[in-house]
């Protein structure tokens, strides 16, 4: 396994600093490297033949310096899981690898145990600065990391064993001996800013620290690989006595782990290139014995590292700026040992140069994985002084290149990492601070399925074939054919679809795997339509995938074809929420196709989202869409959708042949007479459709506010809704009448008026605003005083506008039927210019003849309903009375017809009066001057109740008629008194007694507003 790392380069302190301004400055480096990491994260595209088919979301970009259609070396995985949240709030600074896990190093100190697809297994808060290197030894047990605190820290991760050893100067490198786990030595190596590479381990009086190299400068990477220990340092030569004047520059090497193998490199640059080299010291003989140069002629050691791996026990990789070394280590002769020389040496056995920077090296096989880093050397050679429009600009992605040994070139692979613009040549480990990928040699699976992508169908197959039992007779793509499909494969190769397709039923049959595949094969051609007609419905019923599958070609290529098969197709064969959100994700791209929205309605109904059904039955103006609302409770969608309701409504408003109702006018605004315009009539239409009333007429589940907050910036719709809401419940849209005012300023002006008089809630200073701002001041104020009706008011009035000429003018022209217009010319100033005057009084005289008109005609009216009321009257007075034979006094019971024999009840010797009212009830009059309640006469009196109820009625009936004719004739006369005719007497005069009430109709009146 390869991996690539990369490193946000740490500006180094002058060795000559404090401790405490060391950690000073690197809190502060931190903190301004870390916000500048602060990038978004992207995508890593793969592209493969036809650079159109992506890898489960990684990236490469293939290019082949020499065949369009070779077949990639390697294949790339994002490192996920629980290191993206990590990344998020930290960097990564250093990496180490086994086989098993990772190590991550951050700028925060802490060590992070990730297993290989991301997941954090452990954490370690083992410092409080930058980690510049961890080390796992061979048993993945203990993890040791190094810090700028100056401290190294081994973990163990199966026990609660932590050992901290403190050097009081940052440490820039650790490694573990090999077999640290196994060991009673538990040694390990480390070097940093103290210039010292110091051995330590247990001894029988505890720690020992042996520095076995000291005086080449700081020690910035050591590796611990079998018998040989490894470690880079800078001599530093300097020319100056002022030692603030050094700058050291310090950034993490490349890290490669492989059995038994740790590679750990650590490049430096000095203010004045003093000489850089990695060294090998040999742990058997305890000698250092090679030491590798930087290339001559390369760019400044501090902008660009080397990166250094090792392939064997005994060959290095390496690579630095623009060239590559492979080195062995090589034992000498006998005889060249007895001269003096050392056992072993180093030699250069392959070396050449590239077109890009190395910023990671790694074996692959017999060839060599190289991390590019592109950018132009011209510029960077010889110079002491970085031009800073280079050193600022945007970088290029990293491109990973699989070459041969000489230099060939075989693969060329460009990585889209997350932030790569912003990082440099050294920030690359094949590691990104803010992203991990591994790289991975493709196995025979991989193979097979680049075969099958590029319809190489009889090549897959013999390769299938030929790998026997590691292929498993199954591929991720398609399986093991026969005859009969290889002949099928021929024919698609040939470009016979139509005839593959037709013999897919007679090969196939009810295989419902041969399907599927060949499903599959018709899809990579781009030819499922031409399939799609011969696939089985059932018998056999094919899995859901293939069936999405079509669909999915169709939603690509044939939206008229996918709207049929859907409408055509059980819903049970397809995965409706996978079609869903294609569908929706091509509708995101083109939101303006109808198609498309009707493809969704039909999904959507289909899966009984009614909700949906409803959103996007509103976009297309389905008839009848909104009886789902309280069908299916949608109240919620119609709140969340309410401008699209309204234009629902607008709609069909607005479609030819729409018959608008004639009542809509007297039902808002029944008081107006003044013509209704088309526009005006639609607005008020629209107030009264469905969409507005289902908004407006349930505020216990559409909440105004939502609806008012999503119609800001439609203020046509705004007024509709609120003109709703308003005729629904007033006191429910109280916070929004200030608002409304100029709405219906704007759309509704008639019913302004109306809407001002009915509602306490808004601003009187808005609401004069804005009838100021459009010029209806004087005609509000006009009506007001008109509604009102008040003397003093009128007087008010008047005064007011005596020198406001467009208040002269309208009160002229309107107020003619209320006050006299004459009482308004007096009450002009003379002088005062009144434009339009004129034309005022034209009209008032008009409206006077036409008044005078009017006046003459509605006298005669009345006055011959007048006359017509009094004749009624007088047949009514002059109508006879029939008077019982056995009539009986409703007071004393005694008869009336038979007058003599009061004298036998009373005592009283006389012939008494008979008096008879309208009501039919008869008295004697005598009987009458006694004072007795109604309660008395019915217990004097064996009348029946229902009796008594019926001549009360009858009572009622006459007196109402004689009441309606006399006020016929008094009021309607409009001031002409015209008396009523004398009825002539046909008996002997009677006396007239005011006042005198039947007194049986008098109770039943009390008694009837007693109960009431």
């Amino acid at each position: 396994m390869s991996t690539l790392a990369a490193d946000l380069s740490l500006p180094e302190n002058d060795p000559a600093k404090t401790s405490s301004q060391i950690a000073s400055t690197d809190a502060q480096i931190l903190s301004s490297n870390l916000n500048q990491q602060d990038i978004p994260d992207t995508d890593v595209t793969k592209v493969l033949d036809d650079k159109s088919k992506p890898d489960k979301g990684l990236s490469l970009e293939m290019e082949d310096d020499c065949h369009d259609d070779e077949e990639p070396r390697l294949k790339y995985q994002r490192l996920v899981g629980t290191l993206s949240d990590v990344l998020k709030k930290d960097a990564v600074s250093c990496m180490g690898v086994s086989d098993r896990f990772l190590a991550v190093g951050t700028h925060w100190g802490v060590v992070h145990i990730m297993d290989l697809i991301g997941t954090q297994v452990k954490r370690f808060q083992s410092h409080t600065a930058t980690v510049n290197q961890v080390s796992i030894d061979d048993s993945g047990e203990f993890v040791a990391s190094a810090s700028d605190d100056g401290n190294v820290v081994i973990n163990s991760l199966y026990t609660s064993d932590i050992q901290t050893y403190n050097f009081w100067r940052p440490v820039k490198a650790v490694s573990l001996e090999p077999d640290y786990s196994r060991k009673q030595t538990r040694q390990f190596v480390s070097g940093g800013m103290a210039g010292s590479l110091v051995l330590t381990g247990k001894g029988w009086f505890g720690n020992t620290n042996v520095a076995i190299h000291s005086g080449d400068g700081p020690i910035f990477h050591a590796t611990w690989h079998g018998k040989y220990i490894l470690w880079a340092s800078e001599t530093v030569r300097t020319e100056t006595n002022d030692a603030s004047s050094l700058v050291f520059l310090l950034d993490m090497m490349a890290v490669y782990w492989g059995n038994n193998t740790i590679v750990i490199v650590c490049l430096t640059s000095d203010f004045l290139y003093g000489e850089q080299g990695v060294n090998i010291y040999d742990t058997v003989t305890s000698q250092r014995f090679g030491r590798i140069e930087r290339p001559q002629d390369s760019p400044r050691a501090d902008l660009f590292r080397c990166s250094i791996c090792w392939k064997s026990d005994t060959t290095i990789l390496v690579g630095w700026a623009d060239s590559v070394k492979v080195i062995e280590i090589k034992e000498r002769s006998k005889h060249d040992v007895a001269s003096g020389l050392s056992p072993k040496y180093v030699d250069v056995v392959y070396q050449f140069r590239t077109d890009f920077i190395v910023s990671g090296i790694s074996p692959l096989g017999d060839a060599l994985v190289l991390l590019g880093y592109i950018t132009d050397l011209s510029p960077l050679r010889d110079v002491d002084v970085l031009n800073p429009d280079i050193a600022h600009q945007k970088a290029q992605p990293p491109e990973m290149h699989i070459v041969d040994l000489e230099g060939e070139a075989v693969a060329n692979d460009v990585l889209s990492l997350i932030g790569y613009e912003h990082f440099q040549a050294n920030d690359y480990l094949l590691v990104s601070p803010k992203d991990i990928v591994l790289a991975r040699p493709r196995d025979i699976d991989d193979h097979i399925q680049w075969l099958v992508e590029r319809q190489q169908y009889a090549e897959a197959l013999c390769a299938a074939d030929a790998a026997g039992s590691e292929y498993a007779g199954q591929s991720k793509v398609n399986t093991i054919l026969d005859i009969g499909q290889k002949y099928m494969a021929t024919l698609m190769a040939d470009g016979n679809y139509l005839e593959a397709a037709q013999s897919c039923q007679k090969l196939l049959r009810t295989d419902q795997q041969l399907w599927e595949h060949w499903v599959h094969v018709f899809a990579a051609a781009k030819q499922l339509h031409i399939i799609t007609p011969f696939v089985p419905l059932e018998l056999p019923q094919l899995s859901s995938s293939v069936y999405d599958l079509i669909l999915l070609n169709y939603l690509a290529n044939d939206l008229d074809g996918l709207l049929q098969i859907i409408q055509l197709w059980s819903h049970d064969l397809y995965n409706i929420p996978v079609i869903i959100n294609a569908v929706h994700s091509a509708f995101i791209r083109s939101p303006e196709s109808v198609i498309l929205i009707k493809i969704m309605l039909e999904l959507y109904e289909r899966n009984r989202q009614w909700d949906m059904v409803l959103y996007y039955g509103l976009c297309i103006h389905k008839p009848g869409v909104l009886d789902l609302v309280q069908k299916h409770n949608l109240f919620q969608t119609i709140e969340l959708n309410a401008l699209l309701v309204l234009q629902y409504d607008k709609h069909f408003i607005d479609a030819p042949g729409f018959q608008i109702p004639a009542f809509l006018e007297a039902m808002y605004i029944p008081e107006s007479t003044s013509p209704v315009s088309i526009a005006l009539q639609k607005v008020r239409t629209a107030v009264g459709a469905v969409g507005a009333q289902l908004l407006a007429g349930h505020t216990d589940r559409v909440l105004p506010f939502q609806v008012v907050q999503q119609l800001q910036g439609h203020s046509r719709f705004l007024h509709v809704y609120l003109d709703a809401l308003f005729i629904n419940d007033s006191q429910e849209s109280h916070t929004f009448h200030t608002l409304q005012v100029e709405l219906y300023a704007e759309y509704d002006y008639a019913r302004l008026m109306w809407f001002l008089r009915h509602s306490k809630f808004y601003s009187i200073p808005k609401a004069f605003d804005v009838c100021e701002a459009r010029d209806l001041v004087p005609e509000m104020a006009i009506e007001f005083t008109k509604d009102q009706n008040d003397e003093e008011l009128w007087e008010e009035f008047l005064k007011y506008s005596m020198d406001k000429p467009a208040f002269i003018v309208g009160l002229l022209e309107n107020l003619s039927a209320h006050i006299d217009p004459l009482r308004v010319i007096r009450l002009i100033p003379k002088g005062l210019r009144i434009p339009g005057l004129k034309n005022a009084l034209i009209k008032i005289m008009t409206d006077c003849s036409v008044q005078k008109s009017l006046r003459e005609g509605c006298e005669e009216v009345l006055v011959g309903d007048t006359w017509e009321s009094t004749q009624n009257l007088y047949r009514q007075q002059r109508r006879g009375m029939r008077i019982q034979e056995n009539g009986q006094c409703a007071i004393c019971g005694g008869n009336t017809t038979n007058l003599g024999s009061l004298s036998s009840v009373t005592g009283i010797d006389s012939t008494p009066d008979l008096i008879v009212f309208f009501c039919h009830h008869q008295f004697h009059e005598s009987c009458l001057d006694m004072d007795a309640s109604t309660t008395n006469l019915q217990q004097k009196r064996s009348i029946h109740p229902h009796e008594a109820a019926s001549m009360t009625a009858r009572t009622k009936s006459t007196m109402a008629h004689t009441d309606r004719a006399i006020q016929s004739i008094y009021v309607r006369s409009n001031g002409h008194r015209i008396p009523a005719p004398l009825i002539p007497l046909a008996y002997a005069p009677t006396s007239y007694k005011p006042g005198l009430i039947c007194p049986i109709c008098r109770s039943s009146k009390r008694d009837a507003m007693q109960s009431v």
